[in-house]
């Protein structure tokens, strides 16, 4: 099975991706590229190349943010992503795969970046991306198993346990999480 966690940047995509791994043993994979050139020719290749790998290799892996986290952020850093929602289609060849969308509200996000600040971006990128975060739903092959949970009230037990409810389904995809 394939998992990947995604959602803006303080909103629990690495605690829940660590705990998964503790839980199932699996690894987690941690993406993150320097943008060096042309955003869109760096993230199609990003995604071809992730999406070609894991339909080889076909590995039980947990990935921490995956090309999707673009989407999100691309606008906000002024940056097209038109282009995403072909990138985003090659998912379907990935027939084990699970996609988390993990959100939370304005507020929680500046008491988590008050708390401790973001090495990457300032609160308002994250607070931005972060209003395009469920969008990505809208991306997403219909094949492909989707479950959204916002964390702004759930901790990261409530999280974990509607993440491994979600995992174990004989998943047909879904949409929000349960309450």
């Amino acid at each position: 099975m394939i998992v990947i966690v995604e959602g803006t940047d303080l909103v629990g995509k690495s605690t829940l991706a660590e705990r998964l791994s503790t839980d199932r043993g699996w690894p987690v994979v941690k993406l993150r590229w320097d943008l060096l050139g042309d955003p869109m020719v760096e993230t199609t290749a990003m995604a071809r190349a992730t999406i070609a790998l894991l339909q080889a290799l076909r590995p039980d892996v947990i990935f921490d943010r995956s090309f999707l986290s673009w989407w999100a952020y691309g606008p906000v850093l002024g940056y097209d992503v038109a282009y995403m929602p072909g990138l985003a289609a090659g998912l379907a060849r990935l027939p084990d795969l699970r996609v988390v969308l993990l959100t939370a509200a304005a507020d929680e996000l500046e008491r988590r970046f008050n708390h401790q600040p973001d090495q990457w971006f300032g609160l308002e990128q994250i607070i931005a991306a972060n209003e395009r975060v469920p969008s990505i739903v809208d991306l997403l092959p219909e094949t492909v198993a989707r479950l959204t949970v916002d964390t702004t009230t759930s901790g990261p037990d409530d999280v974990f346990g509607q993440v491994v409810r979600f995992l174990h389904r004989d998943v047909l995809p879904s949409q929000p999480s349960d309450p």
